[in-house]
């Protein structure tokens, strides 16, 4: 049992043992609105409605509900004598569904009224039944409201047909002097090199962040346009391979900026860096794969995961070493550095030398740069050989 393993089991415990499918199902397969909840994301409260003799039941909770950008507080509360009773929601927000009749909740949430405790899907389809509505009359105030009028119409251009975004990819949250968007945008993350999670116990180890995405979110906090924050949620993949949200250098959101055109722009500088990322992971995995072909008889290891570094043993005049090849950041722009390592150092002990002026040539192809190393390194591994402390 994996570690993630034993602490969702271990998390899962304390809940009602007819509920934890649909937990586990919440947390580990299913979204919210645009986004994911955590099992960090539900909490058991106290119980508030009922006497002591529930007090271990663990009926009474509280989530946390991403949507676009913020969290909203929402409490679930089931019957403590039969769980097979659709539960209870208190929105902690006095204009949402205050009064709703059965009619309006069985248009718009139609699981509640159908709700199905063995379906482990039952519990993140009225959740998401529910966001579903509460967007409606989050869009309906912007749309209505003349205080939004400006970011009204440009937000039915965002959705339009030429703007390429549906309204589906689009939260939006208003109050009486700020509003706030969450946007899915689309990038293609084909040639990417895949996510590895950061080494443990000597060894890398793949994990499945799940799908890529990227989301912009836009705080207006002055209707004016005068004061406004912009920022990044990137999937696992996206954080990894971009350095991370806070690293990327968004466009200014300035007062006269239009939403879409804004969209458009960070969406540019989104794809520029992919592309960047990928075309540095093609040059590494090239130069890489052919170094090992060139060097197939003495290749010690080389690495397929990030192609960052290959390790091949030379033989001159039967003196051996070991060739370590490590590709930075900045590759092909600046050369890979070169490491040589020998426990025949004649003082007895390992030794090991930095070759820093090999020929290297930016503009040629790798296999020609390989050649040209290749050449050097009698010449090199002599001096290496013959070296004093």
């Amino acid at each position: 049992m994996t570690d993630l393993q034993y602490n969702r089991d271990n998390m899962l415990c304390n809940y009602p043992s007819c509920l934890r499918k649909n937990i586990e199902e919440l947390f580990l397969r299913s979204k919210i609105g645009l986004s994911t909840v955590s099992i960090e994301d539900i909490s058991i409260l106290s119980n508030k409605y009922e006497s002591e003799e529930y007090a271990l039941s663990n009926f009474h909770f509280i989530m946390k509900i991403p949507y676009a950008g913020k969290r909203l507080k929402w409490e679930i509360i089931f019957d403590p004598d039969n769980f097979f009773f659709a539960p209870d929601f208190d929105f902690n927000d006095d204009q949402f569904v205050n009064d709703a009749d059965y009619e309006m909740i069985a248009n718009n949430v139609p699981s509640l009224v159908d709700w199905n405790l063995k379906d482990p899907k039952a519990l993140s389809q009225v959740l998401n039944e529910f966001l579903s509505l509460y967007k409606k009359l989050q869009i309906e105030k912007l749309l209505q409201d003349n205080i939004y009028s400006r970011y009204s119409e440009e937000y039915q251009m965002l959705i339009a047909e030429e703007g390429g975004i549906k309204s589906d990819e689009v939260e939006v949250y208003v109050d009486n002097t700020s509003i706030y968007f969450l946007i899915s945008l689309k990038v293609d993350c084909t040639a990417l090199p895949e996510y590895i999670q950061p080494p443990e116990v000597d060894r890398a180890i793949w994990y499945n962040p799940g799908e890529d995405y990227a989301y912009l979110k836009i705080s207006i906090l002055k209707l004016d346009g005068t004061r406004s924050i912009m920022a990044l949620q990137l999937s696992p993949r996206l954080e990894q391979v971009l350095g991370n949200s806070k690293g990327l250098s968004l466009p200014e959101y300035k007062k006269e900026t239009v939403l879409l055109g804004y969209v458009v722009k960070v969406s540019e500088t989104i794809d520029d860096h992919i592309q960047m990322v990928a075309d540095h992971f093609k040059t590494k995995k090239i130069y890489i794969m052919n170094l090992a072909a060139a060097c197939s008889r003495s290749i010690i290891e080389y690495d397929t995961d990030t192609f960052n570094k290959a390790v091949f043993l030379y033989n001159v005049n039967d003196f051996s070493c070991l060739v370590t090849v490590t590709i930075g950041a900045k590759f092909p722009r600046d050369k890979p550095s070169i490491h040589l390592t020998s426990i025949y150092c004649q003082d007895g002990r390992q030794c090991s030398e930095n070759v820093d002026k090999y020929p290297y040539n930016p503009n040629l192809r790798p296999d020609d740069n390989i050649e040209r190393l290749l050449e050097y390194l009698p010449e090199a591994v002599m001096k290496f050989k013959s070296h004093r402390h």
